[in-house]
C-alpha cells in the first residue's frame, strides 16, 4: 500500500502519509502547521504564509 511506503519512507504518522499520498495523487499543495512535512519532498505550505 503506498500509505505504508511514504509512512515508512518520510518516518510519518498514517494521517500525515494519507494526506501526502492525496496531495501527491491530486498534485495539491499541502497547506499545514504540522512541521513533519518538512521531511518529504512535497515540503508545505503553512497556512498565513501562502505563496
Amino acid at each position: 500500500m503506498r500509505v505504508e511506503r511514504v509512512a515508512e519512507a518520510f518516518g510519518l504518522d498514517f494521517d500525515d502519509a494519507y494526506q501526502y499520498v492525496v496531495a501527491e495523487k491530486f498534485d495539491l499543495m499541502l497547506v499545514s502547521f504540522d512541521t513533519d512535512f518538512d521531511r518529504t519532498d512535497k515540503k508545505r505550505i503553512i497556512p498565513g504564509r501562502m505563496q
